[in-house]
């Protein structure tokens, strides 16, 4: 996921990219729709639709509230994880390189995952 202020392209940044890919997500998923057969692959594109979605209200507009409500959780978490790594991979994958902020973050995002996690896991 692009944050509105990280990634520009033109002058503009890359939301409208990831709502062009909604957008085809949700086509796709018409498109394999089958009324005979067994619709995984329809569900599958539909649910990541919804992730993205969500994921965008998020990081764009700093949303509380996930605009769906299945994918809801499993956003958090993946954007909770993805948040924890950047950390990480930032500090050379050593703990001891860690300032206070980013041991306080991690803690946080750590007590996030231990409360989200067993809902999915």
């Amino acid at each position: 996921i692009i944050d509105k202020n990280q990634v520009h392209i033109g002058g503009k940044a890359l939301y409208g990219a990831a709502l062009v890919g909604n957008a085809v997500l949700l086509l796709g998923a018409v498109a394999v729709y089958d009324e005979t057969r067994d619709n995984l692959l329809s569900a599958c594109l539909t649910a990541v639709a919804c992730g993205l979605q969500n994921a965008m209200c998020t990081s764009h507009f700093g949303a509380v509230v996930r605009t769906t409500h299945v994918t809801g959780t499993l956003t958090d978490i993946g954007s909770t994880t993805g948040r924890m790594a950047m950390i990480f991979l930032r500090k050379g994958c050593r703990c001891a390189r860690l300032n206070v902020l980013e041991r306080a973050e991690i803690g946080v995002d750590a007590r996030k995952l231990l409360v989200l996690g067993p809902m999915w896991f």
